[in-house]
Order: C-alpha cells, then sequence, then structure tokens
C-alpha cells in the first residue's frame, strides 16, 4: 500500500519555514474583466475534487454534503437540485439520464438527473477524489491508488481495470485522468508515467514516462502527474511535479519536446502558446511547437494558483484569496483583476461562450466573463 501526499503540503512542512508572497503588484486595467454570475448555495467541499460540467444545455456539479446541481449557464440559477443522502468525494460526471459521483466510504454512485433517485450504487476498492468521467456507456474512475476502473453505465456492472504499481510515496491528486471521445482515455500516474488506455477494453495504447524520479529518499523522488493531460489535435500536453513539462505525439508517444518543470495544477494551450502554472505560484507561456519559453511572470509567486484557462485576449487564473487575474497571453503582463469570493482553492475551470466557471471549496459557483 503506498502512502499519499497533498501536493500543496510538499512546498514546506514547517509554516515557519513557508515562502510568502510580495504583495501584489499595482496594475493598469488594459482590459476588462467581471463577475458574470455568482451562485453561493453550495456546500464547502475540497477543491479539485468536485468539476462543473456542461451537459444538455446546462451546468452539472455537486458537493460534499450530497447535493447534485443543475445550474442554467445563462445567470446561475438552479434549475433543479437532489439531495443524495451521501456524502461525496468527488463529482460530477454525466451522461445519458444519469449524474454519477463518488462517495467517502468509497461507492460509485449513478443518480437519476430526472428525479433524483440512486439507480445503482457500488463499492469501489479505495475512496476517490476524482471526478467520475463517462465515455462509450462506461462511467470511469480513478482511485485513490491510483487504479482505474470502467463500470457499465446502465448497471454499475465492472468491465475492466487498469493498474501499475506506485511507489511508496505519491501525492493526493484530484484530476489526472481524461475520456477522449469514445475511443481512449489518457491517465496520468504517479512516477512519472503516462498512459493511453482503449476506452472500451482497458488495454494500454501505450505507456511511456514523461520524467523519470530521481532523489536518494522516496520524498525526492515523487515525480507524479498530477494534472489532467490535455489533448490537441494529435498532440498531448502535460506535465509532472518535480518532473517535466512536456509534448507528446499522441499516436506513437514520441515526446516531441520537454522542458524541466514542477506543477501538479494543470495547463490549457491556444494556436501559438501553451501555459503552464509552477508549483511556486509562477506563470508560464511556452511555444507550442518547440517547448522555448515565451515568457513567466512571477508576480503571483507563492499564492496558490489555479489551472489557467483561456478567456478572450488572456490567460485566467484564480488565487486562493478569491482574486482573479488576467494575463495577456502574447508578453504575460497582468492586464486585469478583481477581487471575488472564491476562496481556498477552485476546481479546473468550465471554459464556455459567455465566460469561465470556477467552483471554489468555500461552496461558491461563479462566471468570470469580459466586458
Amino acid at each position: 500500500m503506498t502512502s499519499s501526499l497533498i501536493a500543496t503540503g510538499l512546498i514546506s512542512c514547517a509554516s515557519d519555514n513557508t515562502p510568502q508572497p510580495q504583495p501584489m503588484p499595482k496594475i493598469k486595467n488594459y482590459d476588462t474583466i467581471k463577475q458574470g454570475w455568482v451562485q453561493r448555495n453550495l456546500d464547502n467541499s475540497s477543491a479539485g475534487s468536485f468539476v462543473p460540467v456542461n451537459f444538455d444545455n446546462a451546468i452539472f456539479t455537486a458537493d460534499s454534503s450530497g447535493t447534485i446541481y443543475k445550474i442554467d449557464p445563462s445567470d446561475g440559477s438552479i434549475i433543479n437540485s437532489f439531495y443524495t443522502r451521501e456524502k461525496l468525494s468527488s463529482g460530477v460526471g454525466v451522461a445519458g439520464g444519469s449524474v454519477y459521483a463518488t462517495t467517502i466510504d468509497a461507492h460509485l454512485i449513478a443518480v437519476d438527473k430526472g428525479s433524483g433517485k440512486i439507480k445503482w450504487k457500488i463499492r469501489l476498492p479505495t475512496v476517490s477524489l476524482e471526478a467520475p468521467q463517462v465515455g462509450a456507456d462506461l462511467v470511469i474512475v480513478k482511485t485513490n491508488d491510483s487504479e482505474v476502473l470502467a463500470y457499465n453505465t446502465s448497471d454499475g456492472s465492472p468491465v475492466w481495470v487498469y493498474q501499475k504499481p506506485a511507489p511508496a510515496l505519491t501525492l493526493r491528486v484530484t484530476n489526472t485522468f481524461q475520456v477522449i471521445g469514445n475511443e481512449v482515455v489518457v491517465i496520468g500516474l504517479p512516477g512519472g508515467k503516462l498512459a493511453l488506455v482503449n476506452l472500451k477494453t482497458g488495454v494500454p495504447i501505450w505507456e511511456n514516462y514523461v520524467a523519470i524520479p530521481e532523489g536518494a529518499t522516496d520524498l525526492d523522488k515523487i515525480t507524479d502527474i498530477g494534472m489532467r493531460p490535455v489533448l490537441d489535435d494529435k498532440r498531448l500536453y502535460v506535465a509532472a511535479y518535480n518532473g517535466k513539462i512536456a509534448c507528446l505525439d499522441a499516436i506513437s508517444s514520441n515526446i516531441i519536446w520537454e522542458k524541466k518543470f514542477n506543477t501538479s495544477i494543470g495547463l490549457t494551450y491556444d494556436q501559438q502558446n501553451v501555459y503552464a502554472v509552477s508549483q511556486d505560484g509562477v506563470v508560464y507561456a511556452f511555444d507550442k511547437n518547440t517547448g522555448s519559453q515565451v515568457w513567466k511572470n512571477a508576480t503571483m509567486q507563492y499564492r496558490s494558483l489555479s489551472a489557467p484557462a483561456i478567456l478572450g485576449v488572456g490567460v485566467l487564473i484564480v488565487d486562493n484569496d478569491g482574486y482573479v487575474h488576467l494575463f495577456n497571453r502574447n508578453d504575460g503582463q497582468e492586464t486585469a483583476r478583481i477581487s471575488t469570493n472564491l476562496y481556498d482553492g477552485v476546481s479546473l475551470p468550465l471554459v464556455r461562450d459567455n465566460g469561465v466557471v470556477f467552483q471554489s471549496a468555500n461552496g461558491i459557483l461563479e462566471l468570470i466573463k469580459n466586458y
């Protein structure tokens, strides 16, 4: 059995030695962002484990109390909500007539999105902190011991299991896999390994190391992929904690470029660049084709930044104190900043045509948009 550590806790074990952020510099608001709408009815939930998703012209999400929400994306109002009577550890995945979530006592549940009744409930090997995803009539779950499991969406019957031996110490992560269409699932694993797996069978198509563990102790050797890999055409972009950021050919797994990097936070891309936030809160842009550094901005270092999202001409990031920052995609200059109630960490961003939606640990669901 492996031990799991919270990624942010690995930066420093003693609060006396924790690096402190510098005062935020004053900026000229060359661009304008604002709160589009705010939904405050959610309960406090673990940051990252509850990921809002688009489905059926609505936003679906959940909270740790066991309530599942269907949200109107135009104004943030609650269209419908169901109390499952289950304490949830992650959510949600949505497909057909069902919403899927995991519970703190290590179960996967399927909830009828019309009536709110639990259709089925099955036991998982261990608890899962990652929101389930759905494809090809299968619901995919990754547990805390890095076991990836597929279940039939109709009745919860098991279909396949994928697991590799894990190092003695691993990060406790919340978003490390991505179902792509109805064909494959790409999985970030402990020890710096990335795998592309056949969605219907669980058979690996390829496995490759993004980074190789190094160091004298188990703590030094933590080199986990702690973020959700992203696909752009036939290229995969991914990064590892205490490892590298890399671009891989999605067909062959050959590494196109790689750079030393340290993150478990997440990344995004546009037509020119890949944007990433390092573990200590420095924002970077890398050329998408070569991996060369285009710019970096260290003004928000040590502020516990979110995964980045594209909004208009900028890169949008939220810090732990609820400030939302917009960085120019060409030169990295911060061009807008607003204060919100998105405290204590947020979900992966949900990018929509009218803005970007975040769910925070303190129970806020909020749309950030351009004027």
